[in-house]
């Protein structure tokens, strides 16, 4: 879109009698759920991540870190005391008791911080960008939920840049998560992210368009 060609409407106050709404952005590893995160932030829209926030509750000397380091064992430390991430991911991937283990020490505290801080927004809107957000049920207590989708081989070979993954590696986190039928399943709104960034963009600038005039009317 050209400048000046439209001028996408800011999210507005609200009243002290009304809410944040919630926008719920989910979507598959390797789909680019955080670029579409990053694009509405762009448009003044308060974003809430809760992988952001998981990495705040484990800062070396959180009571969160201790009790992962309870359950895992000093190696998923790295040398200066901070959680070695690929690690614990590694191990979570390949056992699934494990990976409930994990959650249940940091999805309890992620929720709470996420929808605390949803309190104190004065916002239009908000975006939770929350990857297991239909995974954990929290899609219900959103207002709109937004999955973005992607053919697999884009998938892969994001995957393969970002994250330095084999082909074979990426399958197997891909075929470990939902698909994307069931996502979109649960789906209120969809972004295809298989084109340019600047197609991704006009999307984005279209939803924000259109959440500005559903949540404040």
């Amino acid at each position: 879109m050209e400048p000046g060609q439209f001028q996408f409407p800011d999210s507005p106050a609200v009243t002290d009698d009304q809410t944040t709404c919630t926008v719920g952005l989910t979507g598959g590893v390797g789909t680019g759920k955080s670029t579409v995160a990053k694009l509405f932030r762009n448009l003044g829209v308060p974003v809430v991540s809760a992988d952001r926030l998981a990495r705040e509750l484990v800062t070396p000397g959180s009571r969160y870190l201790d009790a992962i380091v309870e359950a895992f064992g000093p190696q998923v430390l790295n040398p200066d005391g901070s959680l070695d991430r690929p690690r614990v991911a590694k191990i979570v991937f390949e056992d699934p008791g494990r990976r409930q283990t994990l959650e249940s020490i940091l999805h309890p505290p992620i929720r709470e911080l996420m929808w605390a801080k949803v309190e104190t927004l004065r916002d239009c809107y908000c975006v939770l960008e929350i990857p297991l957000l239909i995974e954990t049920g929290q899609w219900r207590k959103v207002d709109r939920v937004l999955v973005v989708t992607c053919n697999s081989e884009l998938r892969i070979a994001r995957l393969a840049a970002t994250r330095d993954l084999g082909r074979n590696d990426a399958r197997r986190i891909m075929a470990a998560q939902l698909d994307d039928d069931e996502r979109t399943r649960h789906a209120d709104d969809i972004i295809c992210n298989e084109d340019s960034l600047a197609n991704l963009a006009k999307q984005v600038e279209r939803l924000h368009s259109n959440y500005v005039s559903l949540f404040r009317a």
